[in-house]
């Protein structure tokens, strides 16, 4: 009798690790982040605000969890506080803003709800990785 009680609770804990997008975690106003290698697969996943004030100054926090294993992807997992620009028409944000040398920037354009365009890892050396990103306002 142990195993078909087993058999549904193993079946339950599925279907309930599958419904993840009943629950969606990204607050109202928040921007949804999904981050690329340069095929296009998936690195990173999550959410962030952005706050624009005095037309040009961004502050906000970000909540990222990588999909799989990916490597080189520099700081953009976990969560933190961010800080950014406008310039023109470009958007500019740095994720790590305390460090200079091992810090994740988003540089792109927003154009309604969506902000695109790359992450850079930067380090020491420079740019240590890069790839396309797309954040849609939710």
């Amino acid at each position: 009798m142990k195993t078909p009680k087993l058999l549904a609770f193993l079946i339950f804990t599925a279907v309930l690790a599958g419904c993840t997008s009943l629950t969606d975690p990204t607050p109202g106003g928040a921007y949804q982040y999904t981050s690329y290698d340069t095929t296009g697969a998936v690195l990173v996943r999550g959410w962030f605000t952005m706050d624009i004030s005095d037309s040009n100054t961004i502050s906000g926090e970000w909540h990222f969890a990588a999909v799989d294993t990916p490597k080189n992807i520099g700081p953009q997992t976990g969560d933190g506080k961010l800080i950014g620009g406008v310039q023109g028409a470009a958007l500019w944000i740095e994720l790590n803003p305390q460090y200079r040398d091992n810090n994740l920037g988003l540089i792109g354009t927003l154009k309604g709800n969506r902000f695109s365009g790359t992450w850079q890892w930067i380090s020491f050396v420079g740019i240590s990785n890069q790839g396309p990103f797309e954040a849609i306002k939710h």
